[in-house]
């Protein structure tokens, strides 16, 4: 649910087709969808009769691969939806309240198989999160927060598009701030500290993957070793440029489905134990490889001693 997580928080790329500062402008890039995402713009026009009929509501954006225009007929909508309140608890009451009242339209857009409602995020922050399935396939994964809580600018998500917003409000942030596609990204810059924290956190799967497999434990080593791949995807989203690496294998297919990590492959492993070790020895060179290319692109001194303790153990009997 990666439109809504809120530690990057949702925001506006408002030169991106449909960008907008009022349903009008909403309703007219839904119109643009193309005609596999019928059912996206259902829900999403659903959402918005709800945002001009509700005096609370100040903004509804929409992200992930649609905001992109990377969306499929499968693709979920990952959404958030600002009140006009206070943020953390003292605007809890608002938000709640605004929940429910989505949660009570969700039938009127489609057959509704299940919610799943909960809080969301941070302790600090108070977010709702609502996520629908429709019969349909269709899914909706709604965040609902104080308008103040989502985050614009230089700290936006820049694929994020404004479906709904009202004009500026006393003691409410106007819904949208300019952002250009040629500045950087600063919520979604990858810094070396990172890649050197994902190459070492990847040593650390492996050598895990090694203990299991010398304990017997089959599934734990195959957990492992599939926490190191997320790793080493995440490494080659960032030394290939994608947009939000830590992301990892999404973000390696949207950027380039036919560049992946060379001897990907060779990382995955069934049940076996020989299997397994080979697959682990396979993710130790690989590793290397990725860390080292994200490393040329975001330069850091990476765990190079780690890289050698633990390729040195895998090959040990």
């Amino acid at each position: 649910m990666s439109a809504s997580v809120p530690d990057s928080g949702p925001g506006v790329a408002a030169d991106r087709p449909g960008g907008a500062t009022a349903a009008t402008g909403g309703r007219a890039w839904l119109a643009g969808l193309p005609d596999e995402l019928t059912a996206q713009r259902r829900l999403m026009a659903g959402l918005l009769d709800y945002c001009e009929a509700t005096p609370s509501v100040v903004s509804l954006l929409v992200g992930c691969s649609l905001g992109r225009g990377a969306a499929d007929a499968l693709s979920d909508i990952d959404a958030a939806l600002g009140v006009g309140t206070d943020p953390g608890d003292a605007g809890a009451a608002a938000v709640e309240a605004v929940e429910a009242g989505v949660v009570a339209a969700l039938p009127s857009l489609g057959t509704l198989v299940d919610v799943l409602r909960h809080r969301y995020g941070p302790a600090d922050r108070f977010i709702r999160r609502v996520f629908a399935q429709f019969d349909d396939r269709s899914q909706l994964d709604l965040t609902v927060m104080a308008d103040a809580e989502i985050r614009r600018g230089d700290s936006a998500n820049p694929d994020f598009v404004l479906l709904y917003g009202k004009a500026s409000q006393p003691g409410i942030p106007a819904p949208a701030e300019t952002h250009r596609a040629d500045e950087p990204d600063a919520a979604y810059a990858v810094t070396g500290e990172q890649i050197r924290e994902w190459a070492f956190l990847g040593w650390c799967a492996l050598i895990d993957a090694d203990k299991y497999l010398r304990r017997g434990s089959l599934w734990e080593a195959h957990n492992r070793l599939h926490h190191a791949r997320d790793r080493i995807w995440a490494l080659w989203a960032a030394a290939t440029g994608a947009l939000y690496p830590w992301h990892g294998l999404s973000q390696v297919l949207d950027h380039d489905p036919g560049d992946l990590p060379p001897g990907i492959t060779a990382t995955v492993a069934g049940l076996d134990g020989p299997d397994l070790r080979r697959a682990a020895a396979a993710s130790a060179t690989l590793l290397t490889h990725v860390s080292a290319a994200a490393a040329s692109r975001c330069p850091v001194e990476l765990p190079t001693a780690m890289d050698r303790y633990v390729t040195r153990v895998l090959a040990a009997p």
